[in-house]
């Protein structure tokens, strides 16, 4: 499971930026370059007000949060299954009926043992009744009272037993047919019509599968998120979700379960990450690959610039979040100091400096374009960026 991530945190120190701001540059963003007097190129960026958003990036696997595999308990051949995978069924919908002569038969033989134990328990009964009043009478003897006692004790547990015998066959009748315990779509069909299978209960090896049925109203998304970027997840966080199905529809999704364990894929430490989706419309398909967004920082209506146009600051004992920009006054590019604040490897947000419309430069030089060109390499095989392989 390919991960990709964009990453948060403040901006890389010089030649990180200068590796960033020539892979822009040379991507071709912003103005067209403009001339200056030495000969250099500049591509030119205006400081606009937008909304700062930082996402941790994944790519995950669409899976039912509740699939369920349905089994017979009665064993036999399959005289009905009117269903076909991709099916929605709702609770009660018949998914199989297996052959019933046999439970029948056994359901027709308890019942006739039911009605001889009543016959003999009301033999009994009577016997009783008339030798209790002989026995008062002292004209019988206690070892024959004790006898008839006996006797009708005796049958009535045969009417138990047979009561009982008749419920357990009327029970496996009712099992030999196969009803959906839930609403939901058939994922999987694994039988067809006059396949003898086996018992869910009574069979060592669990039976024979007839379906796996899911209710797909509600998904779940999983996904390996990098360890560098797990301690920015939080259970509860807003999350895009767009499948590759359907690259235009968008699917709101919140983090429901984070894995407290971690696992490698090709030496890449992922945490995964569930992340539940509404499929209301039923787009969402059991095994759909998607794209994931989890959004960890967003801040509206603020002044913004590009990364590529900030450079750390000449003075190693300044503020940590102060970085100098090549301000455009009078056609020319004059280095200015300014504050940022929440800040990624793309833009950043300007606490102080700059005003919305102003104008910065960033040099095209070959010494940049050699200087990425070194750096791209590393970058590929680095974690950097949180980037992971299949």
């Amino acid at each position: 499971m390919l991960m990709r991530s964009i990453k948060s945190g403040p901006v890389a120190g010089p030649v990180f930026i200068a590796v960033i701001a020539a892979a822009f540059v040379l991507a071709g963003c912003g103005d067209p370059a403009n001339e200056q007097g030495g000969g250099g190129k500049f591509k030119e960026f205006t400081v606009e007000r937008g909304t700062f958003r930082m996402i941790v990036t994944a790519s995950g696997v669409v899976k039912p949060i509740d699939r369920i595999e349905i089994k017979s308990k009665a064993s036999g051949e399959i005289v009905d299954l009117p269903v076909e995978q991709g099916d929605e069924v709702l609770k009660g919908d018949l998914i199989a009926r297996l052959d019933q002569k046999d439970e029948r038969a056994a359901v027709a033989q308890a019942q006739a043992d039911l009605d001889i134990a009543r016959a003999e328990l009301n033999q009994s009964q009577r016997i009783y009744d008339r030798r209790n009043e002989l026995f008062d009478r002292k004209l019988i003897s206690e070892e024959e009272w004790n006898q008839i006692e006996l006797s009708r004790t005796v049958a009535k547990g045969k009417l138990v037993q047979a009561t009982t015998a008749l419920d357990r066959a009327q029970e496996r009748l009712s099992e030999s047919v196969v009803r959906a315990p839930i609403d939901g779509v058939l994922l999987q069909k694994y039988v067809e019509k006059g396949q003898i299978i086996a018992s869910g209960v009574s069979n060592v090896g669990g039976g024979t599968p007839i379906v796996d049925l899911a209710d797909m109203s509600s998904v779940h998304i999983e996904a390996g998120i990098d360890e560098i970027d797990i301690g920015k997840i939080a259970v509860g966080q807003t999350a895009d979700v767009v499948a590759e199905a359907y690259p235009r529809l968008h699917f709101n999704g919140k983090v429901v379960r984070i894995a407290p364990e971690a696992r490698i894929e090709q030496n890449v430490t992922l945490f995964d990450v569930i992340v539940e989706v509404e499929n209301t419309d039923g787009n969402l398909k059991s095994g759909m690959n998607a794209a994931i967004g989890i959004t960890i920082v967003e801040k509206s209506d603020t002044p913004l610039v590009p990364a590529v146009a900030l450079m750390e600051s000449k003075d190693p004992s300044g503020p940590p979040d102060e970085r100098t920009v090549l301000l455009k006054k009078n056609g020319d590019y004059v280095p200015h100091r300014v504050t940022i604040g929440l800040s990624s490897f793309r833009q950043a947000e300007i606490l102080s400096g700059l005003q919305e419309g102003d104008v910065l430069g960033v040099p095209m030089t070959s010494r940049l374009k050699e200087e990425n060109d070194q750096m791209e390499e590393r970058i590929r095989s680095s974690r950097s960026f949180g980037t992971g392989s299949r």
